[in-house]
């Protein structure tokens, strides 16, 4: 049975204070291969270190180097494994290669891998090479499965030989590409809002705010006939020149909607233009912001350079961990933070 932990699962970047933690985990990864390593290798020595501690690679790079990446995996704010990246595979073609990915025993086998999968390869669109021990089936299955249903079946697999510590090594090669099946399968639409919207856009503004009140309950308390109220203004915007309202929209249903404002920046400040000020930015479901987010964001963005904006501001809960992570991603950074309380 899936265990409900699959509703909370987040990817964060790690920074190098986090470097010790994976490498931590790093000796659990070691371990669950060691299974497929068998009694004799030319590629690694699987015994067991006379301290009982498996020693795994150094991974300090992944958090120094620009052309790699690494991610922790949090299931209900638990650390739950690890992604890293790198751009070295068996093509000069390759835009990314999936290092390593590590999963904890008590979070495997209950959907969370092929989820972070997924994000991870909506996160980081191009060419990608996947990996695996030709011994160990497991992981061979998991991969297969995830790329197919990611790719609709437009991969590539085969056993190649390559380069592992001065040693030919036979590896199960996924080869496949995310750009062109996220934008084919990313069927959606992106215009101006319009009155008849309004239902719509309050319902998943709605959901979004209740969403927010468990965590901030103060700041964010649900007020009856808060719909109404915010019904009554989003209309009122769309007759405003300064503010641009836009959808998305997939078979005729909203899935998400964004809303900017172009103010002048504080005086004490010279961005060298307008900035287009973004509070209201819903989608559907957190694993929508990588795809239908982000055309939306781009969307607003040209709309609003064509008004003369040089800079975006989006606000975003502290605690929105989907969201901020998907705001890193496309170049964003945090400018400044609230801190609440009662008095």
């Amino acid at each position: 049975m899936i265990s409900s932990f699959i509703k909370n699962v987040n990817l964060i970047p790690a920074t190098i204070d986090d470097y010790p933690l994976i490498q931590n985990m790093a000796r659990f990864y070691v371990y669950d291969l060691s299974h497929y390593g068998g009694f004799e290798s030319d590629e690694y020595d699987w015994t067991l270190p006379q301290d009982g501690l498996y020693e795994a690679n150094d991974y300090k790079k992944y958090f120094i180097e620009a052309d790699r990446k690494a991610y922790l995996i949090k299931v209900n704010n638990e650390i739950a494994g690890f992604v890293l990246l790198n751009k070295i595979g068996t093509t000069d073609k390759l835009d990314w290669n999936m290092a390593q990915f590590f999963i904890l025993a008590r979070f495997q086998n209950k959907g969370i891998g092929k989820q972070v999968a997924q994000k991870i390869w909506q996160m980081h669109q191009g060419i990608w090479e996947v990996s695996a021990l030709p011994e160990n089936k497991p992981a061979i299955i998991f991969w297969r499965n995830a790329i197919n249903e990611f790719t609709k079946g437009n991969y590539q697999e085969e056993i190649k030989l390559v380069p592992v510590n001065d040693y030919k090594a036979e590896r199960v090669i996924f080869e496949f590409g995310t750009q062109q099946y996220i934008q084919a399968n990313n069927n959606n639409s992106i215009r101006f809002a319009n009155s008849d919207d309004i239902d719509a856009m309050v319902a998943l503004s709605y959901t979004k705010r209740r969403a927010y009140e468990k965590v901030q309950p103060q700041f964010w308390r649900y007020k009856e006939g808060a719909e109404k109220l915010q019904a009554k203004w989003f209309k009122e915007l769309l007759l405003l020149d300064d503010y641009i309202m836009l959808i998305a929209e997939s078979e005729n249903k909203i899935i998400g909607f964004i809303i900017g404002k172009i103010i002048e920046a504080p005086e004490v400040y010279d961005p060298k233009g307008l900035t287009l000020m973004v509070d209201d930015f819903c989608v559907k479901t957190d694993n929508d912001w990588f795809s239908v987010g982000n055309k939306l964001i781009e969307e607003i963005k040209a709309r609003a350079k064509v008004k003369n904006a040089s800079q975006i501001l989006v606000v975003c809960g502290g605690h929105d961990k989907p969201k901020r992570l998907f705001l890193k991603s496309i170049g964003l950074n945090i400018a400044s933070e609230w801190y609440v309380s009662s008095i």
